[in-house]
């Protein structure tokens, strides 16, 4: 009865089953969509901030809240499946200690964008700013004013944002390094193909 389209799930070939978690051979489409989802909105965001200090825009500000509040829930699940999932192993054969600096600079960069937008919704909490998105929707404040907190807040904000803006230009270094120097496939798997090691 092998041949049945009903037989054991074994005759399945093992690449035809969805792969929801990384592993050590390659990343899950989960892990590439949110990737781009997430460097589209971090793009996006230091843009609107570049443009908000050339000229302050409220609806423009708006839109900045929104895409911090969608970028939180989203870093909070890539943290964790960064840290409880099995990293794809390096292509070719590259420098243990560039390995290392790599995954730190990525999983440093998945917790800080856990942390800066909470930093950011503290400090304006705190200075008593309504967090406000786009339609009239304001995001709760979580503390009443505090000046000496906001302070606070706002250095913690800029502490994290100028190490985490340094770490996002090594990390497309050496993505372009892979690409154009290396010439090997580490952009492409991180488009979803299929790539030997």
């Amino acid at each position: 009865m092998s041949n049945s389209p009903m037989s054991s799930t074994h005759d399945v070939p093992a690449h035809a089953h969805f792969q929801w978690r990384d592993n050590g051979l390659g990343f899950s489409p989960v892990t590439i969509a949110l990737h781009w989802i997430v460097a589209a909105l971090v793009l996006s965001i230091i843009g609107i901030e570049i443009a908000l200090v050339a000229s302050p825009n409220v609806e423009l500000a708006r839109v900045l809240n929104l895409l911090g509040a969608i970028l939180f829930p989203i870093s909070v699940y890539r943290f964790w499946a960064r840290v409880t999932s099995w990293h794809p192993l390096p292509l070719g054969t590259p420098n243990p200690v560039e390995v290392i600096v790599s995954r730190s600079v990525a999983t440093a960069l998945a917790l800080a964008m856990v942390l800066l937008p909470v930093a950011a919704w503290l400090a304006k909490s705190a200075a008593g700013q309504l967090v406000e998105l786009p339609g009239g929707w304001i995001i709760p404040s979580p503390m009443h004013p505090n000046p000496q907190a906001a302070q606070v807040f706002e250095v913690l904000f800029r502490i994290g944002a100028t190490p985490f803006v340094l770490g996002l230009a090594l990390h497309i270094f050496g993505a372009c390094k892979n690409h154009f120097v290396l010439k090997n496939d580490a952009l492409k798997r991180m488009l979803g193909k299929r790539v030997e090691l």
